[in-house]
């Protein structure tokens, strides 16, 4: 450190000892003096510092801290210390400028340091010691003015935080779920067959008739907005497949009826948040020309197909394909299962949840639903008239998010649900076509690895846990008409709600 250090350190502005002991960083989390993992005390305490806590509102602890004068000593000791060996004073060698001038150039960053080490410390301390886990950034209170430490008395401050809140889950076995009865039809078999068969088809060129939804088209088109062409508005040439949707309404409509070597006109109106900012909000005519059209023509449903879509014949296809649906269809009714037992079990338990912890999951929850609307282009105008809608919505949300934590914990630790090596290869199954080995240990190896492990371990831990309640909650089948019907009749009770709520 060079004399122009020690002329910086002594001009610039410290930050208040309270506040770099307070302050919560940009992203809003939790102060890692306080949350960080402590396995054990490794400062070098000469006397150890004292720990009056008590438990205030629901979930907030206010905890007392008095750490001993010999401890303010010996780390303002430490401090000088170092200063005077990293120090280069003019006048003096390094390591021999006396204490009382290193006080006075010097004096308010060590004792800010020396502040920042004892609360350190405290703050580790009391984590190992209470075994409380906070879950907020700590509020000091006491260190305010504390610019100069006197190293006769001792330090007291007092630091608030917000610890976990708890939940009391509803009796599982009073909890009934209803499940779909579900059976794979003729109809829905045909249903997959004919979509593996479309997938196989091929187009043609129609000699003779119009063209029609699920038509290859071949078009030349060229967009003028105000009589002036405009980049992007014009192709050659270009495939399209009418019912694709990939082209506004009314080019398709435009388009449907046509011959080949017809023409076509249409009108389009970009939206006012069209991506290309040049068109936004202006009307374009465009001429099509239809240069030629083709028809999917379709394999016959014969053991040649099924060959050619893997299986041995169509009798074997038939059958797998039947499987698949049936399997998919237990999966998505075991998703459906989960949603029903989260609800209920948020719905019945009972919580106290920290205020902050609340508010962190709502301003999650708001800044992701304000970010899906960015992405659907959706303007700050419109996005300032939804201000409520996003509010209630973002409340709703948040909370909803906040319980189901608190419930996947209590329901762990009660079902003593583990996560263990084989629940990683099941994950992985999931992800694989078939029995490709190969594949498997690739997306295994992805799962395990350091930045996908915890969130794997998460999603595992979610679905085992709510598999586990499911196990032992009632099951009442129902028909998918029943089910359906009774959705609805929520989904009115709801909105019937929110309009009580409005008037």
């Amino acid at each position: 450190m060079t004399e122009k250090d020690v002329d910086a350190m002594e001009t610039s502005e410290q930050e208040s000892t309270a506040a770099a002991v307070a302050e919560p960083d940009e992203t809003g989390e939790t102060d890692e003096r306080l949350v960080a993992d402590v396995e054990q005390d490794d400062f070098d305490w000469k006397k150890p510092p004292v720990f009056d806590i008590a438990h205030k509102e629901d979930c907030v602890c206010e905890v007392k801290v008095t750490i001993p004068a010999e401890n303010v000593m010996a780390v303002l000791d430490n401090v000088y210390n170092e200063m005077n060996d990293g120090v280069q004073v003019p006048g003096f060698r390094r390591g021999k400028a006396p204490r009382k001038l290193l006080e006075k150039r010097l004096g308010k960053y060590a004792h800010s340091s020396a502040i920042e080490q004892l609360t350190d410390a405290a703050a580790k301390r009391l984590v190992l010691e209470s075994g409380l886990r906070p879950v907020s950034t700590a509020e000091v209170t006491g260190l305010e003015d504390k610019e100069q430490l006197n190293d006769q008395e001792d330090l007291v401050y007092t630091i608030t935080f917000e610890v976990p809140g708890t939940c009391a889950l509803a009796d599982l076995a009073e909890i009934e779920l209803e499940r779909p009865e579900y059976e794979v039809s003729e109809e829905a078999l045909e249903s997959s067959i004919n979509n593996i068969r479309t997938r196989f088809g091929r187009f043609e060129p129609l000699e003779d008739g119009v063209a029609e939804e699920g038509d290859q088209v071949v078009i030349d088109f060229k967009g003028t907005i105000d009589g002036e062409a405009f980049e992007g508005g014009s192709a050659e040439g270009y495939p399209y497949i009418l019912g694709s949707k990939r082209f506004d309404e009314n080019m398709e409509a435009a388009m449907v009826g046509k011959k080949a070597g017809d023409t076509a006109t249409a009108e389009v109106v970009f939206a006012d948040d069209y991506a290309a900012a040049e068109v936004a909000g202006k009307t374009a005519q465009f001429e099509i020309s239809i240069n030629e059209i083709k028809r999917r023509v379709l394999p016959e449903l014969n053991d040649e197909f099924a060959k050619k879509a893997g299986h041995e014949s169509m009798e074997v296809m038939r059958e797998t394909t039947r499987k698949r649906l049936a399997e998919t269809a237990d999966e998505e009714i075991g998703h459906l299962l989960e949603e029903q037992v989260m609800q209920k079990l948020v719905d019945a338990s009972t919580f106290v949840l920290p205020k902050g912890q609340i508010q962190k999951f709502i301003d999650a929850e708001r800044a992701s639903i304000l970010e899906r609307m960015r992405q659907q282009h959706i303007s700050a105008e419109d996005m300032e008239r939804e201000e409520e809608n996003i509010r209630e919505a973002s409340e709703k949300q948040g909370l909803f998010s906040l319980k189901a934590m608190y419930v996947i914990d209590a329901l762990s630790e009660q079902e003593k649900i583990e996560i263990v090596e084989q629940d990683f290869d099941d994950y992985a199954r999931q992800f694989v076509q078939g029995d490709n080995a190969e594949q498997l240990e690739a997306f295994r190896a992805y799962f395990q690895s350091d930045d996908m492990r915890s969130s794997t371990e998460h999603r595992i831990l979610y679905s085992k846990t709510l598999k586990a309640a499911i196990a032992k909650c009632k099951i009442k089948v129902v028909s998918p008409e029943e089910l359906s019907k009774k959705e609805a009749e929520a989904d009115t009770d709801d909105a019937a709600k929110e309009e009580n709520n409005d008037a």
